[in-house]
């Protein structure tokens, strides 16, 4: 008790003791793991299933075997026996272990099914090697990974085939997660979103349960030795680089047991892993169009994919302003003027211009402060309507990069543009976002969630050093929509889209561009590495609109994503944006 007593006063040093007390707020709301396990999967797992034809696909699971407690082993393999989907075929590959209890047991299973299939490997030659040999007499459509102190969830291999029967052609499936101790608690369940190729640059995020077309594994060559340790996570970009029919089913299919061998563990379990994931992850990007470099997270296990910059292209800063001065601090204070002076004295990159629109409300002391040979202004004298002085910005722009950006954020960090560029440039890539934090340190915007359908910002006022769920905050990561006080986007995209639409005139603009973009089949990024403080709506006020709120449902009527955003996960809550268990469950 005294321990954990210290280990919360360190954390609240760190991350401010409101904010610690928010946290734990929130921690003692939400249900207990074994309470949602009680109320939601024994339902599920309780309810019929439908009979399963012949045609339905087999699936064949690939477990590679290496000196593995007994215990384990059992246990992985008969959560395979108990499997309520009967069309599998479990190929084990001893790595020639040398323990004495194996081959018995490996044996004996083998005869008690004829669905399970055995194969020694010559010498022992590491986990690729052995998954390939369990890869070779795999006579399934698909191929399902288990780890041999693992176990399946009874319903993981039925929930896979009900989604080869909605989608027909998948290639590649993902699961969530949960972890079991020695003692057989479960915990720490991983509730993930859905695909998401920059988060997957960043982590491993896709793991336990994976299933893969067989064909599109044969054809790519199978596991890769060079990169054992992350041989999976090899697999999934490779595969990601083929495919696009690519699907997750947001239920705890798989539990990842956590044996101190086991990277469930931590960390230190397999050092040699990570080094492995960078290679691979480089090995990535030097099949890209868009090569670069990898730098290691802020937490181990977790990756910062680079990308040079293609050419040097010019970025237009697009500001609505009323030259608002804050009369209150002392001095008074212009935030137009602290914006424009944090761009140029801390911008790294230096190929931008700045369009300031105003709406002939700039005073004119302030109007002489920030005349500048990078600035250019634009007069607009129609009542304030953001989407229109942002569209009259870029008509007036002449980069073919745009950067909206509110007057009332200042930069933190001097790479902030090329953060968001080596994003942006990319052609499957509309609106890259940035890290807003609050000027106390919370965090104002790390990504759009759009909750029971109403647009709400990932962690809000939360603090800025949390880093999140499974690091969301500390890595690139997919939402539905960035905010528009700091939005990058390709013009040759925003022209596309028809720019911002002038009906939604101050609320929800940025989410209906945002929205657009994912319906044209675009993906949208926000990246904690570009960092701002955002003194949020202080120069205008900040004012709900129901209405356009009204019209933004409607556009979207019949749209899922309303009302289960896929960079979320339904098994989450929407009562707020902490990504908390829902509870009784949605």
């Amino acid at each position: 008790m005294l321990s954990r007593i210290r280990a919360l006063l360190e954390l609240g040093k760190t991350e401010g003791y409101w904010s610690l007390l928010q946290r734990l707020k929130l921690k003692l709301k939400s249900p207990r793991y074994f309470q949602w396990i009680h109320r939601i999967e024994q339902i599920e797992q309780g309810s019929q299933i439908a009979p399963v034809e012949s045609s339905w696909p087999l699936i064949s699971i690939l477990m590679p075997v290496y000196n593995v407690e007994a215990r384990w082993l059992i246990k992985a393999v008969e959560s395979v026996l108990a499997q309520r989907y009967p069309r599998w075929q479990l190929c084990l590959a001893d790595d020639v272990s040398t323990v004495d209890h194996i081959r018995p047991l490996l044996a004996r299973y083998a005869a008690q099914d004829d669905r399970i299939q055995v194969v020694y490997l010559a010498q022992n030659s590491g986990i690729s090697a052995a998954t390939n040999a369990a890869l070779d007499i795999a006579k399934g459509e698909f191929i399902a990974l288990l780890d041999h102190d693992d176990e399946l969830a009874p319903n993981a291999l039925y929930e896979i085939a009900k989604c080869w029967q909605q989608f027909p052609d998948i290639d590649f499936i993902y699961t969530d997660e949960d972890q079991i101790t020695p003692a057989g608690k479960r915990q720490l369940p991983f509730f993930k979103p859905d695909w998401s190729p920059d988060y997957l640059h960043a982590c491993m995020y896709v793991c336990h349960l994976s299933v893969y077309r067989v064909s599109l594994v044969r054809q790519l060559g199978g596991f890769r030795g060079e990169y054992d340790g992350a041989q999976d996570w090899d697999l999934a970009l490779r595969v990601a680089a083929q495919t696009d029919r690519i699907h997750h089913i947001p239920k705890v299919l798989y539990h990842w047991r956590t044996l101190p061998t086991s990277m469930a563990s931590g960390e230190l379990a397999k050092p040699w892993a990570y080094e492995a994931a960078q290679r691979s992850l480089q090995d990535m990007l030097n099949r890209s169009p868009y090569p670069g470099w990898v730098e290691p997270g802020a937490k181990t296990g977790y990756f910062r994919v680079r990308r040079h910059i293609q050419g040097t292209p010019l970025v237009s800063i697009i500001i609505p302003s009323a030259g608002a001065v804050l009369k209150k601090s002392h001095p008074p204070l212009c935030l137009l003027q602290q914006c424009l002076d944090s761009i140029y004295q801390l911008s790294t990159y230096q190929n931008y211009e700045i369009v300031v629109v105003d709406g002939d409300d700039i005073p004119e002391s302030v109007l002489k402060a920030i005349q500048g040979p990078k600035l250019s202004l634009v007069r607009c004298d129609r009542p304030f309507n953001f989407a229109e002085r942002m569209n009259l910005g870029v008509k007036a722009a002449q980069g073919s990069v745009l950067l909206m950006l509110n007057d009332d954020t200042q930069v933190l960090t001097p790479d902030w543009i090329e953060s968001m560029l080596e994003l942006a440039q990319q052609s499957a890539i509309a609106a890259v976002g940035a890290k807003l934090l609050f000027p106390n340190g919370h965090i104002q915007h790390a990504g759009v969630l759009i909750l029971d359908g109403n647009p709400t910002h990932a962690f809000w006022n939360g603090s800025g050093r949390h880093e999140g769920y499974y690091c969301s905050n500390l890595v690139n990561r997919n939402y539905l929509g960035v905010t528009g006080a700091c939005l990058m986007i390709r013009r040759a995209v925003f022209e596309e889209l028809n720019g911002f639409d002038e009906a939604f005139a101050l609320n929800y603009n940025d989410v209906d561009l945002c929205l657009r973009a994912y319906q044209a089949g675009y993906r949208n990024v926000v990246t904690p590495y570009a960092q701002l403080i955002h003194y949020e709506s202080v120069s205008r006020g900040r004012k709900a609109d129901p209405e356009a709120l009204a019209m933004l449902h409607a556009r979207y009527a019949g749209m899922g994503y309303l009302q289960n955003d896929p960079y979320y996960n339904p098994n989450l809550s929407v009562a707020n944006p902490h990504f908390q268990l829902a509870w009784p469950g949605r």
